[in-house]
């Protein structure tokens, strides 16, 4: 694009400056780091190459690889990287043609991404929809079709949703390069494929497909036209649904939570004998909160509590990352995110974000007992401001400073707002965060600088981490920055789920940040 006015290019110098200025404003360094939980996204079977005969799997922005044939160990491969993506991988197939794995990014649904078998980069490729209009509000698993299949050979297939609620999925069907040739959809499905949305599919010699769905019943075998051939596969998995393969042998395989592979004879007949079922870390899965217990130096970590699972529950975890012991089951509190301890009345307390009449502050006791609630429904907050996202303790005044999420019509407004609330949860007042550039933020967290001063640490979309006062604020009277920079670069996170600030112990003054998908702790400080 050229300027064509000089204040234009003004403007813009000023805005290259500023962000210098801020991106020099502290420098930070990563303590440790660890992965104490795991998820599977998606599997693929390999048919050559390094990791011949293998079964692959996208844990986090990591590839792991196991071998059916034999007990082998799961084995870390490499880890994916790539600047556009900004998410976990979505879908993930081996394409026997060319050696090389494709992997799709639901933030970027037109484009494919290949790597080779040591992660390493083989380019993009742009998804040409036979719809040009066409844009999917969701992407899902993906498969090779193979050679010698009778019907599309050596092509591609992805699935898509239109949207979030339901509405309609499909297979679409590629080329190599990306250009759409067909697709399979029909509004006749079971109901359960509408229920609970189509999660991978693959190929079934020597012409079938076979799709999984996020249901216990959720094995189902198509023609090429959609038409249902058999299924449902009662498993009674309730973590099944995202990936399904096909191995040499004929033997199918599915992945359930968090990352076991359950084993199907040629004939869909279970093989529980030759399942794997694989810890990664120390079990705490999909991390979606944390905070810091100073009464006894160790971080609570909320997990499991993105799926029924019977997993779920706030452990406490060790500074060294390597032990954890299991404080609060969380089981019979779903849809909860985020964690806050208060130390002066040993309370643990969590976001609970759904249903609206139970959107809530939970406080739990230590002994993993409820305590006490603070309502954040529509009802008690006297309007919608939609499921509540972040929030952190302002001990000063006794309040809580929330973030939500916002109704479809509110949604951009409400995520560049901090609602302070009291403990009775009558709404205080609202700090406005549009003059820092916030388009939303995953998390914010109440701190104290080298200085005294009470500070929020927020961690932002696309990476950005930036530092306010208690106003809201980001720069002091002289127009510095009170800190910045991009967690992407500086902490090698793809996602920030939950941030905390360590105020006792050895490590006082550090940070720690999780990161759910990729079951991902960093510990990291602010270098003035």
């Amino acid at each position: 694009m050229k300027i064509r006015h000089s204040q234009n290019l003004k403007s813009l110098l000023l805005l290259m400056l500023l962000a210098l200025l801020a991106s020099d404003a502290n420098s930070q360094t990563v303590v440790s780091r660890a992965r104490v939980g795991g998820y599977t996204e998606d599997i693929s079977y390999v048919t050559s190459g390094a990791l011949k005969d293998q079964v692959v799997m996208t844990n986090g922005n990591e590839l792991y690889a196991a071998a059916l044939s034999k007990k082998s160990a799961l084995t870390r491969v490499c880890r994916i990287d790539n600047p556009e993506m900004d998410q976990f991988v979505n879908g993930f197939a081996f394409v026997e043609s060319e050696g090389l794995f494709v992997m799709n990014n639901d933030p970027h649904p037109n484009k494919l991404y290949f790597f080779d078998q040591a992660c390493g980069s083989r380019g993009t490729r742009t998804i040409q929809y036979l719809d040009g209009n066409y844009r999917p509000g969701h992407i899902e698993g993906m498969a090779y079709i193979p050679l010698s299949s009778p019907t599309f050979p050596d092509h591609l297939m992805m699935v898509t949703w239109d949207d979030l609620n339901g509405s309609a999925f499909r297979l679409i069907v590629m080329r190599r390069d990306g250009v759409q040739v067909a697709e399979i959809s029909r509004p006749d499905w079971p109901t359960q494929f509408f229920e609970s949305g189509i999660g991978d599919v693959t190929f079934l010699s020597p012409n079938r497909l076979l799709v999984s769905i996020f249901h216990p019943d959720s094995l189902w075998i198509m023609d090429f036209n959609g038409n249902i051939v058999s299924g449902p596969l009662t498993t009674g998995a309730t973590g099944l649904g995202e990936g399904v393969i096909q191995i040499s042998d004929g033997r199918l395989v599915a992945s359930n939570y968090p990352q076991d592979l359950l084993v199907f004879d040629k004939n869909l007949n279970r093989q529980p004998q030759s399942d794997r079922h694989d810890t990664i870390g120390l079990g705490l899965n999909l991390p979606n909160g944390i905070a810091w217990d100073s009464d006894s130096n160790r971080f609570l970590v909320l997990h499991d509590t993105a799926l029924t699972t019977g997993l779920a529950g706030v452990a406490s975890l060790a500074t060294t990352l390597d032990s954890s012991t299991s404080v609060v089951d969380f089981n019979a509190f779903p849809n909860t995110r985020q964690l806050v301890y208060l130390p002066q009345e040993d309370l643990i307390a969590a976001l609970r974000f759904n249903p609206a009449p139970d959107r809530a502050i939970l406080f739990f006791n230590k002994n993993g007992t409820l305590n006490s609630q603070i309502s954040l429904s529509p009802t008690s907050l006297g309007q919608n401001f939609g499921p509540p996202g972040s929030f952190t303790y302002l001990p000063a005044t006794d309040e809580f400073a929330v973030g939500f999420n916002g109704t479809p019509a509110t949604q951009a407004l409400e995520r560049q707002k901090l609602r302070i609330v009291s403990r009775t949860g009558t709404l205080v007042r609202t700090i406005d965060l549009n003059a820092t550039g916030t388009g939303g933020f995953n998390a914010v967290e109440y701190f104290q600088d080298a200085q005294g001063a009470e500070r929020l640490m927020f961690l932002s979309a696309f990476g950005r981490v930036f530092i306010t006062d208690l106003d809201g604020n980001s720069r002091n009277t002289d127009g510095a920055p009170f800190g910045e920079f991009n967690s992407r670069v500086k902490l090698g996170l793809l996602q920030r789920n939950d941030l905390t600030a360590i105020t006792s112990g050895p490590l006082a003054g550090a940070f720690a940040v999780t990161d759910s998908s990729g079951g991902e702790i960093v510990i990291f400080r602010m270098d003035n």
